[in-house]
């Protein structure tokens, strides 16, 4: 009997340990839908970036899903990298005025800085602030 109250309790703390580790990251401050305007368009972009990290992005008329990764923690300079991989896109044009829309496959790095109040971000092409873009703004879900 006191072997089996030993695996019970066991049991209970992994699993208790299993689900911290899984709401701590779906924590990450990237976590939850963004938005960007660009200033020579007025063309509005909504990244919705999830837990199980696929995204959708909107962009004009065009409607695309990636996959991603990104560091847990920024490095010293306060950049958390990520890699995205577009899975989907309906090939319309975006803000960008690109037409054909990004193609599948098409990966990018990108290094991202949030505000310190978690609800601004910019997205630049280095781990400086030399080729930014932003800020984007966090929505309510």
């Amino acid at each position: 009997m006191k072997t089996i109250t030993a695996a019970l309790f066991i049991c209970s703390i992994a699993t208790s340990a299993i689900a911290n580790v899984t709401d701590t990251s779906a924590q990450h401050p990237l976590y939850g839908k963004w938005a960007w305007t660009y200033a020579k368009n007025n063309c509005t972009e909504v990244y919705d970036y999830r837990p199980d990290n696929t995204s959708v992005v909107t962009s004009g008329e065009e409607i695309g899903e990636s996959s991603f990764s990104i560091s847990d923690e920024p490095d010293l300079n306060g950049f958390y990298r990520m890699t995205d991989v577009v899975t989907k896109s309906n090939g319309r044009t975006g803000c960008d005025g690109e037409p054909g829309g990004t193609p599948i496959g098409d990966t990018v790095t990108i290094y991202i800085f949030f505000h310190p109040s978690k609800s601004e971000m910019v997205m630049c092409q280095e781990p400086s602030f030399n080729a930014c873009m932003g800020p984007l703004r966090s929505i309510s879900q």
